[in-house]
């Protein structure tokens, strides 16, 4: 079984309804894939939300298991940070925050900014076409 940690402009395709993630999202699901979110990407996602939609977004959330930042993420996560910027390179607090979110849980990373998440051990989810 496939586990697949979605990032946050991943969710927000599909609260903005747009068929192609829909489309991907129903996919995983038939295929029995494992889908999960980290408790990150929940509160950016709430960061984000307009009144009224509310309730959308709950019944989004509720289909994906919601994983913590352990000491261990957040070990890895620092980490992963020092590690990019010893080679110049910058990067995101939160976004390796996901990064070492999937590692540590054995979750492919589905997103569309690949560049952001550079990381080493950690896979990607790329949906059949």
């Amino acid at each position: 079984m496939e586990k697949i940690l979605f990032d946050t402009p991943a969710l927000i395709e599909l609260l903005a309804r747009r068929p192609r993630a829909i489309s991907r999202l129903r996919q995983m699901a038939d295929q029995g894939a494992k889908l999960a979110i980290s408790i990150l990407t929940v509160a950016e996602v709430y960061s984000g939300v307009l009144p009224g939609e509310e309730e959308k977004t709950e019944r989004l959330l509720d289909l994906f298991d919601v994983l913590p930042v352990s000491d261990r993420v957040a070990r890895k996560s620092g980490e992963l940070v020092a590690a990019r910027r010893r080679v110049g390179r910058s990067c995101a607090l939160d976004d390796m925050l996901i990064a070492a979110t999937a590692i540590e849980h054995g979750y492919q990373l589905y997103t569309s900014n690949r560049k952001d998440f550079e990381a080493p051990r950690l896979s990607f989810y790329s949906p059949a076409k």
